[in-house]
């Protein structure tokens, strides 16, 4: 009789258990929900006024596509639009060449340096952008490059090379040294184990880098703005001067077009084989 009480409470301890067991897994499912409910709803909304009619996104909805009409026949969207993809493509390929020397020289250093170094290129990191492109303005106009492109670009690259240094260091710092040493055993010269061996090891951190640091530059309003010289504008600039100016829809359309070619980048990543994991050089993708 005791064993059967004992047997009792002890089931009935594991049904509480169970229900508040689920009962939090359905307030983290809710909770989930609501994270991409508002993480997603204002690119969703944005997408759906693009093909309304109204310009001022009023209802009711009126199916439309004279936005998308409007912004192919005005080209300076367009041409600020190819104007950032290009420069932020520029950008996010110095930075990474330099996250690259800056990791492989690092490795090869004192452990002094290896903590300091990374700590300091955290720096730019926690700065805003705003302090940032005020100081970076004062020094150019100091040095006589004023508002150039070289200002633009040597700002930019400020802000964003760190982002793609720390994720290629981290890469680099973990990875096997033995297929290097291997390597070099077997007499390949060191510009051959760059090449064959080291490169295609950290070339997923080296790729998340990049796009981390084409996003960065893509959206650096603020550097853009203080560093730019007169007459030329980024996407993110002429947005701005055309909402102060008064807003119009095609700036919705041209929005879900960059959200569209954004989704199918990720989806061509995902089905080549790269998943987050790996984009930072940690773990592998099982086939």
């Amino acid at each position: 009789e005791i064993h059967e009480r004992l047997v009792g409470s002890e089931m009935c301890i594991r049904d509480r258990r169970s229900a508040s067991a689920r009962r939090f897994n359905t307030v983290l499912i809710v909770w989930l929900c609501l994270t991409f409910f508002f993480l997603l709803f204002p690119i969703l909304g944005i997408a759906i006024m693009s093909f309304n009619s109204s310009k001022y996104g009023a209802l009711p909805f009126d199916f439309t596509t004279k936005w998308y009409a409007e912004l192919f026949r005005s080209a300076d969207l367009i041409s600020a639009t190819w104007y950032s993809l290009w420069f932020s493509l520029l950008v996010s390929l110095c930075a990474a060449v330099l996250g690259i020397m800056a990791s492989l020289a690092l490795r090869r250093m004192s452990r002094k340096w290896n903590r300091a170094f990374p700590t300091l290129m955290n720096v730019p990191v926690i700065i805003p952008w705003l302090v940032q492109a005020v100081a970076l303005l004062l020094l150019f106009n100091y040095l006589g490059i004023g508002k150039s492109f070289a200002s633009l670009f040597f700002g930019c690259l400020v802000a964003v090379m760190p982002h793609s240094f720390l994720i290629t260091y981290s890469r680099i710092m973990t990875m096997d040294k033995y297929p290097e040493e291997a390597s070099r055993t077997l007499g390949a010269s060191p510009l051959r184990i760059l090449w064959e061996v080291t490169l295609p090891m950290i070339f997923p951190a080296v790729l998340s880098g990049f796009l981390m640091s084409f996003v960065l530059c893509f959206n650096c309003f603020s550097i853009q703005y203080y560093l730019a010289p007169f007459g030329t504008y980024t996407l993110p600039m002429l947005i701005y001067t055309k909402i102060r100016a008064g807003y119009n829809p095609d700036i919705n359309a041209i929005a879900t077009l960059l959200t569209i070619a954004i989704a199918v980048v990720i989806f061509i990543m995902n089905r080549v084989g790269f998943d987050a994991g790996q984009l930072v050089g940690q773990g592998h993708k099982e086939k």
